[in-house]
């Protein structure tokens, strides 16, 4: 292929957490990073880079509009007008506040999800909210006009005290007030006295984000694209390229593509340990990830199946050509090196 970018939120931060005894063996990645060309980024977050690896434009007041773009995902009927993700989540209060755990840490199947979200669809019609929810863990609300706030991705909240992170902008205090209405209706549900019965997680609140109408891509750099992941596969649904499931090894990849194809890898799953903090989550995956992909993508650079090679974290951009792995004096690292 003539291009592999390889987007891998989590692949290092954890690593800042362990000691260097701790981090399992990954050779062919420490190659790779040494021989990288590296780019500091200024930190943003995994949907955010989505929208930048997509050519979207941004708008410092308004939302990048997730929820439309997964919407074409979960159920491409009705896209008019503005929408936005209302995810159900659980929040549980400890010593930092009230922690939001996302749809990976809890299992809600259809029956609770319709049951839930009919118990709150009456509070949002009452505000000209319309509520769907077309798949157990993305739940969406369409109006006709946006509301006057910014809101915070699902993701950059996980694992964190959401007082840091709830809307701001003119309608603040209106969706302060929503969400507090939501709150005490979902604690008093049935389904979730049910639920917390059986040991499991109450959904308890939504996470409001993702605003916006249906964009217009008016250039995208792939030929194609493999992901885990629902925003990336509803990005090639808008571009109109080819968009497949996450393949099992490079060597599947390179099967699915062709020479002359730009390939773009969004590997989401990982990124619920930094999230998490799950360290051990994390070791299972760097050692996934380099006997999978990290070993095999060194021989197909130095064999010229990848021309090149980019390496895409929330933080980090590495480089790798051919050329690249043949700098002898730039001595592999531990990847705790690379974390910080």
């Amino acid at each position: 292929m003539h291009s592999l970018t390889l987007f891998i939120p989590g692949l290092l931060t954890p690593a800042r957490d362990l000691t260097e005894q701790d981090i399992p063996p990954v050779p062919a990645l420490e190659k790779l990073l040494a021989c990288a060309s590296r780019e500091q980024l200024i930190p943003f977050g995994f949907s955010d880079a989505l929208c930048m690896l997509f050519k979207l434009e941004s708008h410092a007041e308004k939302d990048f509009p997730i929820a439309a773009i997964t919407k074409l995902v979960d159920d491409d009927q009705s896209l008019a007008g503005a929408w936005m993700r209302a995810d159900p989540v659980h929040l549980v209060a400890d010593q930092q506040g009230l922690v939001l755990m996302d749809e990976s840490t809890f299992s809600l199947d259809q029956h609770d999800a319709l049951v839930l979200a009919a118990d709150v669809k009456d509070i949002l019609a009452e505000r000209g909210m319309i509520l769907e929810a077309p798949t157990t863990n993305r739940w969406y609300v369409t109006m006709d006009v946006a509301p006057e706030i910014k809101t915070i991705p699902v993701h950059e909240v996980a694992g964190r005290d959401i007082h840091y992170y709830m809307p701001s902008g003119k309608d603040q205090q209106a969706w302060a007030q929503l969400l507090n209405e939501i709150q005490m209706t979902l604690h008093g549900s049935q389904v979730n006295t049910e639920r917390e019965r059986r040991g499991e997680r109450a959904v308890n609140s939504l996470w409001f984000w993702g605003c916006g109408e249906l964009p217009i891509l008016v250039k995208c750099p792939w030929s194609r694209v493999f992901t885990d992941e629902e925003i990336a596969k509803g990005f090639s649904l808008l571009a109109n390229i080819p968009g497949a499931e996450l393949p099992e090894s490079i060597d599947d990849t390179i099967e699915l593509s062709e020479d002359e194809d730009d390939v773009l890898i969004v590997m989401s799953f990982g990124l619920r340990h930094s999230q998490y903090h799950d360290l051990k989550g994390w070791q299972d995956f760097i050692t996934y990830l380099e006997e999978f992909w990290f070993a095999d993508i060194v021989d197909c650079i130095k064999s010229k199946e990848i021309e090149e090679l980019t390496l895409l974290t929330e933080y980090q951009q590495f480089t790798i050509s051919k050329s690249s792995l043949y700098q002898f004096w730039r001595r592999p690292k531990p990847v705790s090196v690379y974390a910080n």
